[in-house]
């Protein structure tokens, strides 16, 4: 079975969190990486039929876009 998209939500989602953790000017940008990963993976478990990945993955997007709002607002 083709994982890309897990793949990429992994990579984005490592360096999203690597962005925050460092709290540095460009940190904010980690949020970017975050909604990346939560769409992939919400992408990758509609293709497995994983709701619980999906409604969590559902959750973080609305999560990420209240950070994105909050720091480039």
């Amino acid at each position: 079975m083709n994982n890309t998209w897990g793949w990429f939500g992994t990579v984005t989602g490592i360096a999203g969190s690597l962005l925050v953790a460092l709290n540095f000017e460009l940190s904010k940008f980690g949020y970017i990486f975050f909604m990346a990963s939560a769409i992939s993976w919400t992408i990758q478990g509609a293709k497995n039929n994983d709701n619980s990945l999906v409604l969590l993955n559902i959750v973080f997007v609305c999560v990420n876009m209240l950070g994105l709002y909050h720091w480039f607002s």
